[in-house]
């Protein structure tokens, strides 16, 4: 079984669709993720929502929260800002050439559904993606070294995560698919909703449940000498992620 998936970070049904895929990874299905950015043209601060915009966005959440089974959970809330996900796609990339994509495609999401972050701005960026990315296999020593993995400008670090993101967008576009998120298996895509259901099909199938338990995707790597514990209350920050799961 072939299955890649094509979506945005600012879409209701990507979300679901994201949620969904963690299950069917907890079972030993492997989905290929690949992000894109489905409004290119947005300003790089985003468009904030306002009267006109926001019951568009509305009916895309109750659209995604109807398709929700009973025992499926999807914790969100309303942003504030449909942010230009060109940022987000590059911290994305480079997590999947580094190792850590699952973790770092969960982050994002959570990030701008359930905390609000304006995920197109990578001073945001800058500190939730540090614990993956330094975990990841880079060899890239921005990354490597100091889990830097957004430029200023809003763009990858490396020329490989560069050609990763322009060959996911070609993809996207040669398969004429408007709506988010695309499924493709073996060479078959879906479209919009039919995918959230379909890999709903898939999980009931596989008799596992909707919400899986993972880890903490922002913890930081486990360092190799342990401080002692009265060091790592005052110092906080990376140092109390290996003892705890927030």
């Amino acid at each position: 079984m072939n299955l890649i998936v094509y979506a945005d970070f600012s879409s209701p049904l990507c979300y679901l669709a994201s949620s969904r895929v963690d299950a069917l990874g907890a079972a030993g299905i492997d989905v290929d993720w690949r992000a894109v950015e489905r409004a290119p043209w947005l300003p790089v601060t985003g468009r904030r929502l306002d009267s006109n915009s926001r019951p568009a966005l509305e009916a895309e959440i109750a659209e995604t929260l109807d398709m929700l089974q009973p025992d499926e959970q999807l914790d969100w809330t309303m942003p504030d800002v449909v942010p230009k996900t060109e940022a987000a796609v590059a911290g994305y990339a480079e997590a999947y050439g580094a190792g850590v994509a699952d973790d770092v495609r969960r982050l994002l999401f959570r990030a701008y559904w359930c905390r609000k972050v304006d995920i197109g701005d990578p001073e945001k960026l800058r500190k939730p993606l540090a614990g993956p990315i330094l975990r990841g296999r880079s060899a890239s020593d921005p990354l490597r070294l100091y889990g830097y993995a957004v430029s200023m400008s809003r763009g990858p670090i490396t020329t490989s995560a560069w050609r990763r993101i322009q060959a996911w967008q070609d993809e996207w576009s040669a398969l004429g698919a408007d709506a988010l998120p695309v499924l493709v298996e073996n060479g078959l895509p879906l479209s919009g909703p039919d995918v959230p259901r379909y890999l709903a099909k898939m999980i009931a199938q596989l008799n596992v449940p909707f919400n899986s338990e993972l880890p903490e995707p922002e913890r930081y790597p486990s360092p190799r000498v342990r401080p002692p514990a009265w060091w790592a209350a005052q110092a906080g920050g990376r140092w109390l992620y290996p003892s705890r799961c927030t």
